[in-house]
């Protein structure tokens, strides 16, 4: 499969006019960034996209906290692997790449007591959370960050140390080896201190995407390209790129309203078929 897209990219390379601006951020083994090399199934993914579209990656390594705000002003054209937030919605056209199966735990400052009580995160009540800016955690936090107390980290080091310090309460995580890692980092500055995990975790199917600004020149492409990566899923193609990477695939479910919305740019008058 790879070799196939490398000898289409080399084909019809000469056609590329238009730049386009992807912002990519090192989050290995879907897009990895090493040596100034970019490579995963979602690097393959976005060339796919582009390819016989006069269109010309321009790859951009930008913190994602600054993708969310230059996609607010249309200052970028495509954001790769994102899940979707009613705020997002607002700036962004969603391009749907697969769903993904999500878990989210929930770590407890040292300083709470008897943590058996909570059994689900209505039981927090007045807790203080840390979350990640720009973050997604599912249904449940999307719902409420605005209406608790909420104390906002670039950095999940510095939610740890938030944590063992007791200025924040509770702090939702997807992986709990993430946790561990951020805990060994600060560790030294809080002896004889340590996180607890809720006793309960919440799971849920996330829709992955890839998206478009609104405000990026690129929009005017979007059903365009938004129908080719339909096809792609349709066709088993971001299956195989990566199991060709050795990555799990998305669940590709296409009988719900997300896939269907996708389906409908096929049916655009000026979109090629």
């Amino acid at each position: 499969m790879k070799s196939i897209i490398l000898c289409l990219l080399l084909l019809s390379s000469s056609g590329f006019t238009e730049p386009v601006h992807i912002d990519l951020r090192h989050r290995p083994p879907e897009m990895s960034i090493v040596d100034k090399k970019y490579y995963g199934p979602l690097i393959d993914i976005i060339k796919l996209l582009l390819l016989d579209a006069n269109l010309e990656p321009q790859w951009l390594v930008i913190p994602w906290p600054r993708t969310l705000l230059r996609a607010k002003l249309g200052q970028v054209d495509i954001i790769p692997r994102h899940s979707m937030t009613a705020e997002r919605e607002r700036y962004l056209l969603p391009m749907l790449l697969g769903y993904e199966q999500r878990s989210i735990h929930y770590l407890l400052a040292p300083t709470i007591k008897n943590i058996e009580r909570y059994h689900s995160p209505k039981h927090f009540g007045p807790l203080i959370f840390g979350l990640l800016r720009g973050s997604y955690y599912g249904p449940y936090i999307d719902n409420i960050n605005t209406k608790v107390s909420t104390i906002y980290a670039h950095d999940i080091n510095q939610l740890m140390s938030l944590l063992l310090a007791g200025r924040i309460d509770v702090m939702p995580i997807q992986n709990l080896s993430w946790a561990e890692a951020a805990y060994q980092q600060v560790r030294h500055l809080y002896t004889g201190l340590h996180y607890q995990i809720a006793e309960f975790k919440e799971s849920f199917v996330s829709a992955k995407y890839i998206s478009i600004p609104k405000r990026s020149p690129l929009a005017t492409r979007f059903h365009q390209l938004n129908c080719k990566l339909f096809k792609l899923r349709n066709a088993g193609t971001i299956d195989s790129l990566y199991q060709e990477y050795g990555i799990t695939p998305y669940l590709q479910i296409f009988e719900n309203k997300e896939s269907k919305q996708q389906l409908s740019s096929c049916l655009k008058p000026h979109v090629e078929q």
